[in-house]
């Protein structure tokens, strides 16, 4: 899905098995974060084992007409191919699904 971070237009695979929003590092530089201060205190068990995570907050994502403030977020530590739109952000939604191919989000 395409959004739009803090000013900034973003890619993301929406993932309900994802806690948080997960930036990868190359969307964390585009956010302005600098992945080498960060402090990666999260740890999160993946499909791809445990990797580690730096707590941060995204003053708004934006999808369509949709707005959210204020959304936890973590910047992941290892490489990744794209950043996941997760449950601190599908979770402040009063409905999501997939019907036919298509995402529904409802704010």
């Amino acid at each position: 899905v395409q959004a739009v971070v803090d000013g900034a237009r973003l890619t993301f695979l929406v993932d309900t098995g994802a806690s948080d929003v997960v930036l990868s590092l190359t969307d964390a530089r585009k956010l302005g974060f600098n992945p080498d201060t960060l402090a990666y205190t999260l740890l999160y068990a993946t499909a791809n084992g445990m990797v580690r995570g730096a707590p941060v907050i995204l003053g708004e994502i934006a999808i369509g007409g949709i707005r959210v403030t204020n959304v936890a977020a973590s910047v992941n530590q290892a490489p990744m191919a794209g950043s996941l739109l997760g449950m601190s952000f599908l979770g402040r939604l009063s409905a999501y699904e997939v019907r036919n191919g298509s995402l529904t989000l409802r704010q």
